[in-house]
């Protein structure tokens, strides 16, 4: 187990949900079990959503073409080998699922966790930018889900509290306010 997630109190880089411990699996590399020559490398590790189904840490993964994914820790504890399939999952209170079975989540996003990525790219933005971030500014993202790919591009609204119009905000819990989605295309990775 990495962490037992509901006895563990987690140290995240103030105002994000990046835990400021890599755990010592940052930097992991897996082969994608659907298309082989696919690698994911574990980026960071992100404190655990409130009421989520599969509670835990959660970890992001980016792959060779910049496509990012996350994995629920306790699915993650056994892509990294620190628990198999079968063993007893006890912060969980459950087996561990493998790949292909009907309780495995394996690699995919929810609203939650592409919040998150989002918030950390505005974030990575803000070094090259001082002060608030010009309006229109774009973000392009790959990600997957499920076996899927897209590709999504957002533009900035506004670098401001929609309430009180100060700014800049730097908000997690208000980044989908700043940020409009203005496309998303599904693509095929293998052709890109």
């Amino acid at each position: 187990m990495l962490i037992n997630p509901y006895k563990t109190q987690v140290q995240t880089i103030p105002g994000t949900r990046i835990l400021s411990n890599g755990l010592g699996v940052v930097g992991f590399q897996y082969r994608d079990p659907i298309t082989p020559n696919r690698t994911w490398v574990v980026q960071q590790l992100l404190a655990p959503i409130k009421g989520r189904h599969l509670g835990g840490i959660r970890a992001k993964l980016c792959d060779e073409k910049s496509f990012v994914t996350f994995v629920n820790q306790r699915d993650l504890e056994v892509i990294v080998g620190i628990a198999k399939p079968g063993d007893y999952c006890y912060w969980m209170e459950e087996y561990y699922p493998g790949v292909g079975d009907d309780d495995w989540y394996g690699l995919c996003l929810d609203d939650e966790d592409l919040l998150d990525d989002l918030h950390e790219r505005e974030l990575r933005l803000r070094e090259q930018y001082p002060g608030i971030l010009p309006s229109f500014i774009e973000i392009y993202r790959r990600i997957h889900s499920d076996g899927a790919d897209a590709e999504e591009l957002f533009t900035l609204i506004a670098d401001a509290d929609i309430e009180t119009g100060y700014g800049p905000d730097y908000r997690l819990e208000t980044v989908s306010n700043r940020w409009s989605r203005i496309e998303r295309t599904s693509v095929k990775w293998a052709y890109l």
